[in-house]
């Protein structure tokens, strides 16, 4: 039977689940570095979702009910809900649920794009593989020799990672082998790190965060200069020991004031994460404090309808000078989704309640606060922002690199796009209690393609900073 487009229905390709090629069980908390089975949770979900059957298009098209074999040539366009195969030639089998493509395919998802050959995929076991793959996931650009499909991750075998799209990118990762769960982490073995065609150190093991609301850590040199520091050269690196635990060290060296590492372990459970850790570290105002060490508990955030809910809470031993004692702090705030007042301005709100205890003198200070914060952005060039942040507090901090110097703070700026490669802003910071022009910032922001680097005048502290790093990252 020869026809121009057909419907495979679930009858013929047996659909047992409307996953897509590497399967929704991305957004688990709970992974496992073999596991290639279908869990009995995914089984559950597909016996009460809808079932979805797979629309094959192209010029010619022919299927064989005793069989279950099918094929299908020129402009073949394989769907199934948001998945997407594009293809001159395809072959399949119903029965088996499994598809063929010996020439070059790309496979189109939400988030991620792949073009590759010598592709084979198993709609029931979720299980498949593409040969010398081009492509996107998430932000990050990839090449693999041999990339595999597991329902909750993929594995890209002889393999590179960058976020810099240049056929020669300034950076990039090199590995044997790299685990990506999209959207939460990526494990990279014998990991090589690369500027232009330089390799800079390597790592038998390398981890990283792909979640969407965690601050990225760099694998690459980042650069600052400032007024007070002088030079400094900070290095990031995370050595996973299984899919829970791992090392981790920041590593930065200060030309006026030498090494000020950061280091530690980080165990990562469903739920929540500890973090272990000594370090020295720096506020905005110049300030320094010591810990030695901390302990730091995350509890993975809480969303309920249009709010999330996140909590911390730590215990360590601070130095400040000749200050020291042990500090218990629990933070619980809530923010809620941004406010879309029109096409070009959007609001943010957020509160929340914290409790500091200090053993350096029994003291405890109980912070209530709220901040809100105005965003426009009118077009391609130019975003502006105003915000206020109050802090109502029983007591005060012993150490200067916590203390709230201001109840009640504006805080407002712009930055505007000059041409594709130049950028300036200000920004400014007043504190209302008490009344005090605290920060006035002039930045000129240069593009150096997937790098940044930011200058900026602190003119009321009459500082310089300058900040290289990959934006792209």
């Amino acid at each position: 039977m020869q026809i121009k487009k057909m419907m495979v229905c679930i009858s013929v390709f047996m659909l047992i689940s409307n996953s897509s090629l590497i399967g929704q069980a991305a957004d688990k908390k709970e992974n496992k570095v073999d596991n290639t089975a279908v869990d009995s949770k995914d089984k559950t979900a597909s016996k009460s979702e809808a079932k979805v059957p797979i629309v094959i298009e192209g010029d010619e098209l022919s299927f064989s009910e005793e069989t279950g074999e099918v094929f299908a040539k020129g402009n073949v366009v394989v769907k199934q809900n948001a998945d997407t195969l594009l293809t001159d030639a395809m072959r399949g089998n119903s029965k088996n649920t499994e598809i063929w493509i010996d020439g070059k395919a790309t496979l189109q998802q939400p988030e991620r794009e792949l073009v590759g050959t010598g592709t084979h995929y198993n709609y029931t076991t979720r299980l498949g593989n593409m040969n010398h793959v081009t492509g996107l996931v998430g932000k990050d650009h990839i090449t693999s020799n041999n990339l595999e499909f597991y329902p909750e991750k993929l594995v890209a075998h002889d393999s590179t990672a960058t976020r810099c799209p240049a056929i020669v990118p300034d950076y990039h990762m090199s590995a044997d082998k790299i685990e990506i769960w999209p959207g939460d982490k990526m494990i990279a073995y014998n990991a090589k790190f690369w500027i232009k065609k330089m390799m800079i150190y390597s790592m038998p093991k390398y981890q990283t965060s792909l979640k969407a609301d965690k601050e990225q850590n760099s694998p690459f040199p980042r650069i600052h200069y400032h007024s007070g520091d002088g030079l400094t050269i900070s290095q990031y690196l995370e050595y996973p020991f299984d899919n829970r635990l791992s090392a981790f060290a920041d590593v930065s060296y200060y030309s006026k004031h030498g090494f000020k590492p950061k280091y530690g372990f980080i165990s990562t459970q469903k739920g929540y994460k500890l973090e272990l850790y000594k370090s020295e570290e720096e506020n905005s105002d110049d300030e320094w404090i010591k810990k030695e060490p901390e302990l730091l508990f995350t509890l993975d955030p809480v969303k309920v309808g249009k709010v999330k809910a996140y909590f911390t809470a730590s215990t360590g031993k601070w130095t400040e000078g000749n200050i020291s004692g042990w500090r218990q702090d629990y933070n619980l705030s809530f923010k809620r989704n941004p406010i879309q007042l029109s096409k070009v301005v959007s609001l943010n709100l957020g509160t929340g309640f914290e409790r500091i205890d200090y053993g350096y003198n029994n003291s405890s200070n109980n912070i209530l606060s709220f901040n809100t914060n105005l965003t426009a952005k009118p077009n391609d060039r130019l975003e502006a922002w105003l915000g206020y942040a109050y802090h109502g507090q029983s007591g005060t901090s012993v150490y200067e690199y916590d203390k709230i110097d201001s109840n009640s703070e504006i805080n407002g700026g712009f930055m505007y796009k000059l041409d594709k490669m130049n950028s300036i802003g200000i920004s400014m910071n007043y504190e209302m209690d008490p009344s005090n022009f605290k920060d006035l910032d002039y930045t000129w922001r240069r593009n150096l393609h997937c790098l940044q680097a930011d200058i900026t005048y602190r003119a009321k502290r009459g500082h310089v900073n300058v900040k290289i790093s990959a934006i792209e990252w």
